[in-house]
């Protein structure tokens, strides 16, 4: 229990917004980027959050897509220096939520208004957040990996175990599930409207 009180520290206060300032930054670039087919075509850019069908399968897409992306964030947390690399997946993050969103309205025109606020946005929303809590954690357990490397590690005050960190990551991999599910739900009633 010692652990988990002491885990929020003086030194672990960054905020939320920290996170999604690096998200929006690589959402104004995904825009950019949206024009230009070729990059935007690929899975690797737009993250498979790009909705052509809305169909369950989209909401596999997007499992998968959160899947591979917490992952990589939990690895980034395993080493001294993956504070940087957690916070490049926060752009490549908002890169494909911004290329995913240009791709809609290239593609929809006009019309792509109603899809993307009802299909796009809580989906880019909640990729966001988990991309920004998780980056968080990471940047956390890196920096405690950090201090005991230049032996300034102070277990009464940075304390984390390996445990919790998973626990955390555990938690963040349940909530993906429930939001792939409430996504495909959305498309599929979407999907029953518009036909």
């Amino acid at each position: 229990m010692k652990q988990i009180s002491t885990f929020n520290t003086k030194k672990d206060r960054t905020s939320l917004l920290f996170y999604m300032i690096f998200i929006i930054g690589g959402i104004g670039a995904g825009a950019f980027l949206s024009g230009k087919s070729q990059l935007s075509a690929s899975v690797w850019i737009n993250q498979q959050l790009f909705t052509r069908t809305f169909s369950m399968r989209d909401s596999l897409n997007t499992l998968v897509s959160l899947l591979l992306y917490l992952g990589a964030a939990f690895l980034t947390g395993l080493f001294a220096f993956g504070r940087p690399c957690g916070l490049a997946l926060l752009v490549y993050r908002g890169i494909g939520i911004g290329v995913s969103a240009g791709l809609m309205y290239v593609m929809y025109g006009r019309g792509a208004v109603v899809p993307v606020i009802i299909t796009f946005l809580p989906r880019a929303a909640s990729a966001a957040f988990i991309a920004a809590v998780s980056i968080r954690e990471s940047a956390r357990n890196s920096r405690s990996i950090l201090a005991f490397c230049m032996n300034r590690y102070d277990s009464g005050e940075n304390s984390i175990s390996f445990k919790l960190y998973c626990l955390r990551y555990i938690v963040l991999f349940i909530f993906s599930i429930f939001i792939s599910a409430a996504d495909g739900a959305v498309l599929y009633l979407y999907g029953s409207v518009c036909r």
